[in-house]
């Protein structure tokens, strides 16, 4: 259960990284103001984060169900 939590937490703040003005500014550095490759990389991200939500959501069920 706790892994579960772990994983919801960690998805959302995966999620909300890319809208940090912190991230914006070193993500521009480092690709020299491509801005299209700044939202490739901010999409991934954000799909990353889903990606976890969905995994812990899975665990929470398993862990209901059984």
């Amino acid at each position: 259960m706790n892994f579960s939590l772990f994983l919801l937490l960690a998805g959302v703040i995966v999620m909300l990284q890319p809208r940090t003005r912190r991230w914006q500014s070193r993500m521009a550095a480092h690709f020299h103001g491509d801005e299209k490759r700044i939202k490739q990389r901010a999409n991934t991200f954000f799909l990353l984060g889903f990606a976890f939500i969905l995994t812990g959501l899975a665990y929470l069920y398993r862990a209901a169900a059984s």
